[in-house]
């Protein structure tokens, strides 16, 4: 008889928990000032009347805050909550929040195996918890070839924000129009478990074209915050100019052009040195031809006494008289 009453509690159940539940939490996001009074909301659809409301704090760990049931009365934590329930809607209050009071907070339905929550309300305290604190992109300018694969970092901090509501939104803005690249949602592999989430999101971009040439500028937006990277530049250059203007090619060029003036300047040093020797040897040449007067003049004075001789035979009687009387 014990088992009998088992199996049909166990078929009940069942029965129970395969009829459609729904969980809508309408807010997903609320800000208040601090020292105000909160009231979250939680539509619900189920045959169970037993309903619960969790917090997700800094830690990463629910915490259940409220209870209510049809079959029992309500509890709470502490004075600091107190809840109410319908059939179809269920609310939770937080009087005179302070900066503890930041997270997320869920609603669910309990049943034989879990618990089915909601989508989350995120509470924040105006001027006092910024989701996205910081994004910073990287690097400025990329400055590649069609065909290439380049990659894209955005890297920010969020604070008391669940993951589920942090989304990263890469826009292009080229020349004729602007366009979103990507939307995507954060995963847990790309950010930090710590109260001070660090996060970085990567676009990469495989087989570059020209249209793809433009400004980047990232989006994130966390728990109804939204903040905007710095942007990076993408420029894309010609293959054949690349060539030309590459840093090989131009140490190239300037050692050539180095290399071809030592070459000039060399050239220049030798014919100078022998332009200075053949100035020598002419100047060398010309001492002897200096002395020719002295030459010419002794030879001049031979050649007076072969005109005197010449002179003599214009007069022989002169010449015969003396030699008369010279013989005698």
């Amino acid at each position: 008889m014990e088992k009998l009453k088992i199996v049909v509690i166990t078929v009940l159940c069942s029965l129970y928990g395969a009829q459609p539940q729904k969980v809508v939490q309408p807010e997903g996001f609320k800000t208040a000032k601090l020292g105000q009074t909160v009231v979250l909301k939680c539509l619900t659809h189920s045959i169970w009347s037993h309903r619960v409301w969790y917090k997700l704090g800094s830690n990463r760990t629910l915490q259940l805050l409220a209870s209510t049931n049809d079959l029992k009365p309500s509890t709470t934590l502490d004075d600091h909550y107190s809840v109410k329930s319908s059939k179809n809607e269920t609310t939770l209050t937080i009087k005179d929040i302070t900066a503890k009071d930041i997270g997320t907070y869920f609603c669910g339905i309990p049943n034989v195996y879990n618990i089915l929550f909601g989508s989350g309300t995120v509470l924040e305290i105006e001027g006092e918890s910024e989701p996205v604190q910081s994004v910073l992109q990287s690097p400025e300018n990329i400055r590649a070839k069609p065909g290439d694969s380049v990659t894209l970092s955005c890297s920010f901090t969020s604070r008391h924000c669940p993951r589920e509501h942090i989304s990263v939104m890469w826009v292009r803005s080229g020349s004729a129009s602007s366009e979103i690249v990507l939307w995507d949602y954060i995963n847990k592999n790309i950010c930090e478990k710590t109260e001070d989430s660090s996060c970085v999101h990567n676009l990469t971009l495989k087989d570059i074209r020209s249209d793809e040439e433009g400004t980047y500028l990232c989006v994130v937006t966390a728990c109804g915050d939204t903040l905007v990277g710095n942007v990076t530049r993408i420029q894309l250059h010609d293959v054949e100019l690349d060539d030309v203007l590459s840093p090989a090619v131009l140490a190239l060029l300037g050692s050539n052009a180095v290399l071809g003036l030592v070459v000039l300047l060399l050239l220049w040093g030798m014919w100078r040195l022998s332009n200075n020797k053949t100035e020598l040897n002419s100047e060398h040449q010309r001492a002897p031809h200096s002395n020719q007067p002295d030459n010419t003049l002794t030879y001049a004075a031979g050649s007076l006494d072969s005109s005197t001789t010449v002179r003599r035979r214009k007069h022989p009687d002169i010449y015969s008289h003396v030699c008369y009387h010279h013989c005698k």
